[in-house]
């Protein structure tokens, strides 16, 4: 039996083309990433590069929710929530910044092309950006977040950092020092929450990488995520057609939230899997020294080896089920709804709250080797940790799970 068959998922719910990528994916990056991790490390140019181009390139993964008259495999209903998860759980387990990479592709395919979404304009200018080449596109967001200037505009109490103004020409954008969700040093395209002049509704305007006015600064020191070379970007007098506003309003940035967070969600169980592998072999190898125990036959360490299985069967279990949700909007509506965008926040929140306690008790358990390099354990660690830095604080989306559930007004 496969290690991550034992933790429960609705396996029926999965088409055997998802499960067959799982499988793919599961060999790939065994031989591509996690064969080659000691020798490597954390390598950009010989591991995390390369592996980023066989993932979202070679195999497509760019390519999967685009329409197939642009090179896309227009896998693009809303079960494709269901390959998502899939996908990034086996690339979570090798490497947890490429699958916090690939959760931003995901995501904006998803808010683009899925079918009860389609925008043909956008598809038309983006789609074969992605299914072009035979380079990963990546795509980085500017998101909301604490507003460091007096008066800035808010969405949900947090600032957006980059101002809009719409003309003629289409939309001029300036914002100084902003800071991307990830890879500001190699992004392709950004996606941008812009505050509009003069407006009070905010706009979704896609920003080519390479466009006049869009500089980069230098690559900042980052705990973990070795994949997303990050750093702040700064926007003066950018200039992109009017039709590159992939939306307006809160029902958008619902949606590709919604599927944004099923993908770091994903990504976090992943590395809960890599993490389950690493102390069932510490477990089944280590003695007990003066009693003669098996690690995992001692009553101490073994409830505490069978506390960790249960937050990782939990979190398994909540991610496919997120990705229920958003597969099934006939039942729980919209994933540009409040109430899919507030559940999908809560249960991002909970996956990777629980991950990175889980790897705590993992750690206590292997003592100085959980710590170690080589053991992988700390990376995993550290980029979960990471991951939800990128995802915000906790106590902000305290408040809006209370807009949500109580109606707030004032949060």
């Amino acid at each position: 039996m496969n290690d991550s068959d034992l933790f429960p998922y609705p396996k029926n719910r999965l088409q055997k083309t998802d499960l067959d990528l799982a499988a793919s994916l599961q060999g790939m990056v065994e031989k591509q990433v996690m064969d080659k991790r000691l020798e490597l490390k954390e390598d950009y140019e010989q591991l995390l590069k390369p592996s980023l181009g066989k993932l979202m390139a070679e195999i497509g993964l760019q390519k999967m929710f685009w329409p197939e008259k642009y090179g896309g495999e227009e896998h693009n209903q809303p079960s494709a929530s269901y390959t998502v998860a899939a996908a990034l759980e086996q690339i979570g387990r090798a490497d947890t910044g490429l699958a916090f990479l690939a959760a931003h592709s995901f995501a904006l395919q998803a808010s683009l092309a899925l079918e009860d979404n389609y925008q043909e304009e956008q598809c038309a200018a983006v789609a074969p950006l992605f299914c072009k080449g035979d380079k990963p596109l990546i795509v980085s967001f500017i998101l909301p977040a604490f507003a460091e200037e007096e008066g800035a505009q808010e969405w949900r109490g947090k600032g957006l950092q980059v101002k809009a103004k719409s003309g003629p020409g289409g939309w001029t954008l300036n914002g100084k020092k902003v800071r991307p969700t990830c890879s500001g040093v190699d992004a392709d395209l950004f996606g941008v929450a812009c505050a509009v002049e003069g407006e009070k509704e905010p706009a979704f305007i896609l920003v080519p990488g390479d466009v006049p006015g869009l500089s980069r600064g230098k690559e900042f020191l980052k705990t973990g995520l070795a994949a997303s070379r990050n750093a702040d970007v700064d926007f003066a007098g950018v200039k992109v057609p009017a039709a590159n506003c992939a939306w307006r309003g809160d029902e958008g940035f619902f949606r590709l939230l919604s599927w944004y967070y099923l993908g770091l969600s994903a990504a976090g169980a992943g590395a809960l899997l890599a993490n389950y592998e690493i102390i069932k072999e510490w477990g089944d190898n280590r003695v007990i020294k003066g009693r003669g125990h098996i690690f995992k036959d001692n009553p101490l360490t073994g409830a505490l080896m069978g506390e960790i299985a249960k937050e990782i069967v939990v979190d398994r279990l909540l991610v496919y089920n997120l990705a229920g949700m958003l597969a099934e909007p006939e039942t729980y509506g919209a994933a540009g709804s409040q109430a899919v965008f507030t559940s999908a926040l809560m249960l991002a929140h909970q996956v990777l709250i629980s991950a990175e306690y889980t790897i705590n008790r993992t750690m206590e358990l292997m003592a100085s080797a959980g710590y170690a390099k080589e053991w992988q354990l700390e990376r995993y660690w550290r980029d979960v940790k990471t991951v939800q830095c990128y995802l915000g604080a906790y106590e902000l989306a305290k408040h809006d799970f209370a807009r949500w559930f109580y109606q707030t007004k004032t949060l």
